[in-house]
């Protein structure tokens, strides 16, 4: 009995190391088939945000996959598929929809880590595909971020297109200049109905009442501090033309008496130096009158 149970259990281990090296076989494999299928493919995307996936996986960046990109959709979908059924225990592909991530966008989301990029349309390439413990990442590598002058790009990025606008306005039937009035019509008596209720109109005639009473208000504060400034304004310039008034003076004489002494220098320094002095017209006079006196006096011993 013991012979059997152990040539049983050595059975069952050989069996086990057989599923064990099938179970490896398999999942090699697939990571060759997913990373031949996926590495170095260029793709157009959209880096809409940075997103808790849960507790166990942390933040991740959410990369949302253009519309124009079918081939490369088709073989993300065949790589989810083949990498949940050969990692069953994984926890996490990095591989989603739109819809099962929550975004606002419809399309398929790659969950990855992208470093120091702005939110935007960008040229993507896939550099590796890693396996970690609990999630299947698909590492991204960002090629060129698309600016304002690549903005045709835009309808492609968020699943509309300038062509099926076109066809959608070339098919609408036009409406009729009658309708078209009376739509406008209608839109005008819409928008009076609503701008002239009666609580529109309380608040119009409180605004304005309030309006009129600000601008009188101010109005007369404005007067008031006005008048107040301009009487403190010439009471203080009276003061100022009184007391600088002397010193003005002061200067005036003495930058007067500065040139009156520039010009006397002047007229001595032009002053002729050999003048000859006018003779004592009073002094001939007196010897004369004397000497006349004298001779009359010797000829007839007399005065007259």
């Amino acid at each position: 009995m013991s012979g059997l149970q152990e040539t049983s259990s050595f059975n069952s281990s050989v069996a086990s190391s057989h599923l064990d090296s099938q179970d490896d076989m398999e999942t090699a494999k697939a990571k060759h088939f997913v990373k031949e299928l996926l590495k170095a493919r260029i793709f157009l995307g959209r880096y809409i945000e940075r997103r808790l996936i849960d507790q166990r996986i942390g933040y991740r960046d959410v990369i949302l996959v253009s519309a124009a990109e079918v081939e490369l959709k088709r073989d993300l979908v065949e790589a989810q598929h083949l990498m949940r059924s050969a990692f069953p225990n994984i926890h996490w592909i990095g591989i989603a929809d739109s819809e099962a991530l929550g975004v606002n966008s419809s399309g398929l989301c790659l969950c990855t880590e992208i470093e120091n990029q702005p939110f935007g349309p960008f040229w993507f390439q896939i550099k590796s595909i890693r396996f970690r413990n609990e999630e299947i990442m698909i590492a991204l590598k960002c090629i060129r971020h698309i600016s304002d002058s690549y903005l045709e790009i835009e309808p492609i990025l968020t699943r509309s297109s300038t062509k099926k606008v076109r066809e959608a306005n070339n098919d609408a039937k036009p409406d009729s200049s009658v309708e078209t009035l009376g739509d406008t019509y209608n839109e005008i008596l819409v928008t009076l109905k609503s701008a002239l209720s009666i609580r529109n109109v309380k608040e119009f005639v409180t605004f304005l009442f309030a309006f009129v009473i600000a601008i009188f208000t101010g109005s007369t504060a404005f007067v008031n501090f006005l008048g107040n400034f301009i009487l403190a304004l010439l009471r203080e310039m009276s003061i100022l033309i009184k007391n600088s008034t002397p010193m003005f003076l002061g200067l005036l004489d003495f930058f007067s008496k500065i040139v009156g002494g520039f010009y006397i220098l002047l007229a001595m320094f032009f002053k002729p130096s050999n003048t000859v002095p006018p003779p004592n017209k009073r002094s001939i006079a007196y010897y004369n009158q004397r000497h006349y006196r004298s001779d009359q006096f010797s000829h007839d011993g007399q005065f007259d």
